[in-house]
């Protein structure tokens, strides 16, 4: 492949998402969702610009690990260290339990048992990337629906270490993988309480970086080196980008660090995104698409009643806990990771492969239905009404949600005034 051909290629490619993001935008729908139908257009299904395995798994990998470093970057440690019971509780709960569910159905229908465990760690996980944005453009960030979503999120993003190491090692349990998950989770969870404690860590980066132009340079450099270094260990290379963003984020720089990597994260996003729609395989949804979509309606249903029913035994009022567990309802970018691992380790075949990327592909694509829900819960929670019935009644009566968001704005206004 030539030169100019691989840059009209890459022209091509960016205009294309580019122009999705547009137009999704102007809809007031997530630019996201944009980025996967540019994906798809030019993925094996569509133009097939882009067809060969090694290119689409490339892009998913880099997109994942440089997203995995900017939470890393973004995330607020003493924040999360000051509520960190109720997402890492109910991230436990939720992981035993839709575990101890798929060791059941395992033994009732004949399943293989990580294949069990691998539906189980995918329903357990939601979407870092979406949902943020998701939060962002519900303006809920800086509201404690936004920062029990976003801790949630982090105590996921954690647990996803254990759940790779367990698959990877699938019919090899020993001594060594337990030692592997203890390193892992130690690592994290000592580095959170180092940071935590201690005041920013101060780096002479005047001294270091006499051009500021280097400071995303070095930034990335450091970000690719500590996900070399953790393979080492035999841990992921995300994983890796996550510590690195960590102490990053901790340092004297990070604002002058977040400030220079900021205008590529759009593009990581676009990357990872993208990467999505490579993979999504339209021949398969046409010719299963029953199968895909049972399973979508069955694990996004489940999600919302257990995240809302967890959640509720926190104290939290149920119009807020539906709020929260319909953000969370969407899968997440880290079950394209797992079933990567996991079809690499044997435990599943290419059909359930592409069955996890279709379900997870729409699950992200249907961020529009996870808003509108959510703020109609939202909108109940505003205005005091926590009754089952009203939860229900608002998030099927369209009429009733309308005089939700009417009395919700009157007592706005009221407040404003």
């Amino acid at each position: 492949m030539n030169n100019e051909y691989v840059f009209a290629h890459l022209t091509i490619i960016i205009l294309v998402a580019a122009v999705s993001g547009i137009l999704l935008a102007k809809l007031n729908q997530p630019i996201m969702v944009g980025y996967i139908l540019a994906g798809i257009i030019f993925g094996p299904n569509g133009f097939s610009f882009i067809s060969s395995k090694d290119q689409i798994q490339f892009y998913s990998e880099l997109g994942i690990l440089l997203l995995l470093f900017v939470i890393g970057m973004e995330l607020n440690i003493r924040s999360f260290i000051r509520m960190w019971k109720i997402p890492t509780l109910f991230t436990i709960i939720q992981v035993c339990v839709n575990a101890a569910l798929a060791v059941l159905f395992a033994n009732i229908f004949d399943f293989s048992i990580y294949i069990s465990l691998l539906a189980a760690f995918i329903v357990s996980l939601s979407s870092t990337a979406a949902i943020v944005k998701v939060l962002e453009y519900l303006g809920e960030i800086r509201t404690d629906i936004g920062h029990i979503s976003i801790g949630i999120l982090v105590a996921q993003d954690i647990a996803i270490v254990p759940m790779m190491l367990i698959l990877k090692e699938c019919g090899k349990f020993s001594g060594a993988i337990v030692v592997d998950l203890v390193v892992a989770i130690g690592l994290v969870v000592a580095l959170i309480r180092y940071l935590g404690k201690k005041e920013n860590i101060k780096i002479s980066a005047k001294h270091l970086l006499p051009n500021s132009d280097l400071i995303p340079i070095v930034t990335l450099g450091l970000c690719f080196a500590a996900s070399s270094l953790v393979v080492l260990f035999g841990l992921s290379e995300p994983y890796g980008a996550f510590l690195a963003g960590l102490f990053i984020g901790n340092t004297e720089e990070r604002q002058s660090v977040l400030n220079s990597v900021k205008p590529i994260q759009s593009v990581l996003l676009m990357c990872f995104f993208f990467s999505i729609g490579l993979m999504f395989d339209l021949n398969f949804l046409i010719e299963n698409w029953p199968t895909i979509f049972i399973t979508l309606s069955v694990v996004t249903i489940w999600k919302i009643f257990f995240n809302t029913l967890t959640l509720k035994q926190f104290s939290i009022e149920l119009a807020k806990s539906a709020s929260i567990g319909i953000i969370l309802a969407q899968l997440g970018e880290f079950s394209l990771v797992l079933a990567n691992v996991a079809f690499d380790s044997n435990v599943i075949d290419e059909f359930l492969q592409k069955l996890i990327v279709s379900v997870t592909a729409l699950s992200l694509s249907i961020s529009p239905l996870f808003i509108a829900l959510s703020t109609r819960t939202k909108n109940l929670s505003y205005i005091g009404d926590n009754s089952l019935s009203s939860v229900l009644k608002v998030l099927v009566s369209r009429s009733f949600s309308k005089e939700v968001r009417t009395l919700s704005k009157k007592i706005s206004q009221q407040k404003s005034g």
